[in-house]
């Protein structure tokens, strides 16, 4: 039954009982609800109101001065600018800024400690470089637009403004240029075929030397769920699946970089081809401030076990080489803190040093290269986890800003000297409030399975006793596969590692089969033999039972949930192991693997699976909880966007199929909301119906 919520169904919902089934569709408005005692009403609505720091400037040149984005992770469109004082921490009010500023391309380059620019496309059409006088306020704009019918997009701006890279968009393939100011002549760089995506552009300083790295890409439209007839015989699929020779595959032969020089009258000075070049493909690169020597990312393929080929589109592993313009390789870096396919970068720091991070283990931390030493170094960090995205570094390469977080840290900025002499330097307190609210402990874990020893914390409440004696705990894990699960803030349902245990709920957190910080084996898991589906459940499980031996918790006491592959998990635990836990909350699900191949990402289950649906029908049975739902026996509580583009109909088929077996479950529906609730400010509704349901069922 489809019906809005109303005060007296919501009430029901709290006090449900087994039989009861719901389907229930929250408006965008959303709808009112019991509060929770005043103390934890306030303690939620603090936690609910973190706040998200983003770096878009580079440092002005004394190193005074960010401009930082702070943004509400309830409300994104809460969102304002400011210019963050690095030797005060005072951050000021970006006014010029926020009516001039659209859909920048970052970062924002200082051109004087007082004045801005960067480039971004009009919303009419036109493409304007825009200068800003934070003192005058005053800005201006030149505007770069074609005069003939043309569609395109600006891939990035050189450090001096001289010259753009443009992608101007073809029926069968791209073309990618380099637009020199102000003369606007072009000369075309490369050919952009379909199936394959153009790295973010490196720049040397003075802007004369760039670099482009093409690569493989997810599948056109992965998002857009109108029938796009996948095909068995798509190299995307023929990929994934290791059938594809590797001489055949053009995710391999048209792996390439390139990098020009401008002052040259033949300005392409390297291509670098992966067939030429030992095979492993390019993921990304950094040219050196002097556009002397090429740091580039380089991607190992997925040599997945029972498959004749590698996958290129999915790789296992990521390194690093640095190489001079003639192609001569001078160092490799393949340490394991840099392995992560999805969460590894690096960058020069001057002309003899580099900048790295990685994810390793359960934090992401950065690490200073010396090419003289051949050395990598960890900076001094706290556990935790780094924001890749937030990263700037002084000219000098002396300092480096960067976001960061933990369980026990919401999200700051800091600052540390890339000499490793000093502790990082907290440059804000904008989640102060938040700090004092959050009240947890988190301590490591580990457990043995058949498949080795697996580590993770445990987080509770901070006056826990640890380890726990017969405690609810809620087992987490993350969307993906693939992404790691590392120490960072959370307070969204999707990920409450900060939410649950501010109110009694612990939450455990543990990488398992095909996360990323554990080495390539680790990594591919899912895929070799065909264990998707299976091996990191049956993990999961013999963790679950681990912690009723050791008496930290009960098969009573014991619930589940995740988004996206965490939602997966959750929906297939409970129907592979329907008396382990007590109650589930799965979130933002995959629940129809077939449904998944046909209309949308067919290559990432091609490779998870081994085969497609048509080879091995029986296979994406097994591993939907669609057909499995029969034989669930756990409460669950499920959230689902109803503009999700894995599709709400299934969820509400999965949704009725457990009713059937009269057991308690309730589908809430977000009307208007996409993939996750992340930002749609049905968070703190969302937040309090998580914590009641996980509060009713793990009872001692």
């Amino acid at each position: 039954m489809l019906r809005s919520l109303t005060l007296a169904t919501l009430t029901a919902l709290i006090a449900a009982v087994p039989g009861q089934a719901e389907i229930i569709s929250v408006e965008l408005e959303g709808f009112e609800v019991p509060p929770l005692p005043e103390a934890e009403q306030t303690r939620l609505d603090a936690l609910l109101g973190v706040r998200q720091i983003e770096v878009l400037s580079t440092l002005s040149p004394d190193g005074s001065t960010l401009v930082v984005a702070v943004s509400s992770r309830i409300f994104t469109e809460d969102r304002s600018l400011h210019f963050l004082n690095l030797r005060t921490g005072a951050l000021s009010d970006a006014l010029a800024l926020e009516y001039d500023m659209v859909s920048p391309d970052l970062p924002l380059r200082w051109v004087s400690n007082d004045t801005l620019r960067f480039v971004q496309q009009d919303p009419y059409g036109p493409w304007e470089i825009i200068s800003v006088n934070r003192v005058t306020e005053i800005a201006s704009r030149t505007q770069v637009y074609p005069t003939q019918p043309e569609e395109g997009e600006i891939l990035g701006m050189a450090p001096d403004f001289s010259k753009f890279a443009l992608r101007v968009y073809g029926e069968d393939e791209d073309t990618i240029y380099v637009v020199f100011l102000p003369s606007l002549r072009r000369v075309e760089v490369a050919k952009l075929p379909e199936g394959l995506q153009i790295q973010p552009l490196a720049w040397s300083e003075s802007g004369d030397q760039v670099a482009l790295v093409m690569s493989s890409g997810e599948e056109r439209r992965l998002y857009d769920r109108t029938p796009n007839t996948p095909s068995l015989a798509k190299p995307v699929v023929q990929d994934a699946l290791g059938r594809l020779d590797p001489v055949d595959n053009p995710f391999h032969q048209h792996s390439t970089v390139r990098v020009f020089d401008f002052t040259q009258s033949e300005p392409l000075r390297l291509e670098l081809t992966a067939p030429a070049r030992g095979s492993d493909t390019f993921a990304g690169a950094s040219l050196s401030p002097d556009g002397t020597r090429l740091l580039l990312k380089r991607y190992r393929p997925s040599a997945v076990a029972g498959r004749e080929y590698p996958s290129y589109v999915f790789p296992e592993s990521a390194y690093f080489e640095v190489y001079d313009l003639a192609g001569t390789v001078l160092d490799t870096i393949a340490a394991n803190a840099l392995r992560g396919p999805t969460e590894s970068g690096g960058q020069f720091l001057g002309g003899d040093r580099l900048l790295f991070w990685g994810t390793e283990g359960i934090n992401r931390h950065l690490h200073v290269y010396d090419l003289s030493q051949r050395t990598l170094t960890p900076l001094p960090m706290p556990p935790g986890s780094v924001d890749a995205a937030s990263i700037v570094t002084s000219e000098k390469g002396d300092t480096v800003v960067y976001g960061f977080s933990s369980v026990t840290q919401p999200p700051e900025l800091f600052a540390l000297t890339t000499d490793g002499a000093s502790e990082p330097r907290s440059l804000t307190t904008i989640n102060e409030a938040v700090t004092s609210s959050n009240r947890v402990r988190m301590d490591p874990v580990s457990f043995t399975t058949a498949q080795g020893e697996r580590q993770g914390f445990l987080i509770q409440p901070a006056d826990s006793a640890f380890p726990p004696q017969k405690v609810p705990i809620v087992v987490w894990q993350q969307g993906g596969p693939g992404f790691s699960m590392a120490n960072e803030f959370a307070t969204e349902v999707e990920m409450p590692l900060n939410l649950l245990p501010n109110f009694g709920l612990a939450v455990l957190v543990v990488p398992l089969s095909g996360r990323e910080g554990f080495g390539p084996e680790f990594y591919r898991a899912l895929a070799d033999n065909q264990n998707f589906g299976q091996l990191d459940l049956q993990e999961g499980a013999e963790i679950v039972r681990q912690m009723i031996q050791q008496g930290w918790t009960t098969a009573d006491q014991v619930g589940i949930t995740g988004c996206s592959y965490g939602g997966y998990y959750t929906a297939q635990f409970t129907s592979q192991y329907p008396q382990l836990v007590a109650a589930a909350n799965p979130q933002c699900s995959l629940l129809d693997t077939l449904t998944e191949w046909q209309l949308g990402y067919s290559s990432l289950l091609s490779y998870l699976v081994g085969q497609t649906p048509m080879e091995a029908p029986s296979a994406y049975l097994q591993t939907s909880p669609l057909y499995n739902a029969a034989s669930i026996r756990t409460p669950t509580l499920l959230f689902h966007g109803a503009e999700d583009f894995l599709q709400v109909d299934v969820a509400r088929n999965f949704h009725d199929v457990i009713e059937r077996a009269e057991v308690p479950v309730t589908l809430y529906e977000f009307q208007g909301v996409g993939h996750s609730l992340y930002g749609s400010g049905h968070q703190p509704l969302a937040a309090q119906l998580q914590i009641e349901f996980f509060r009713q069922y793990l009872q001692p």
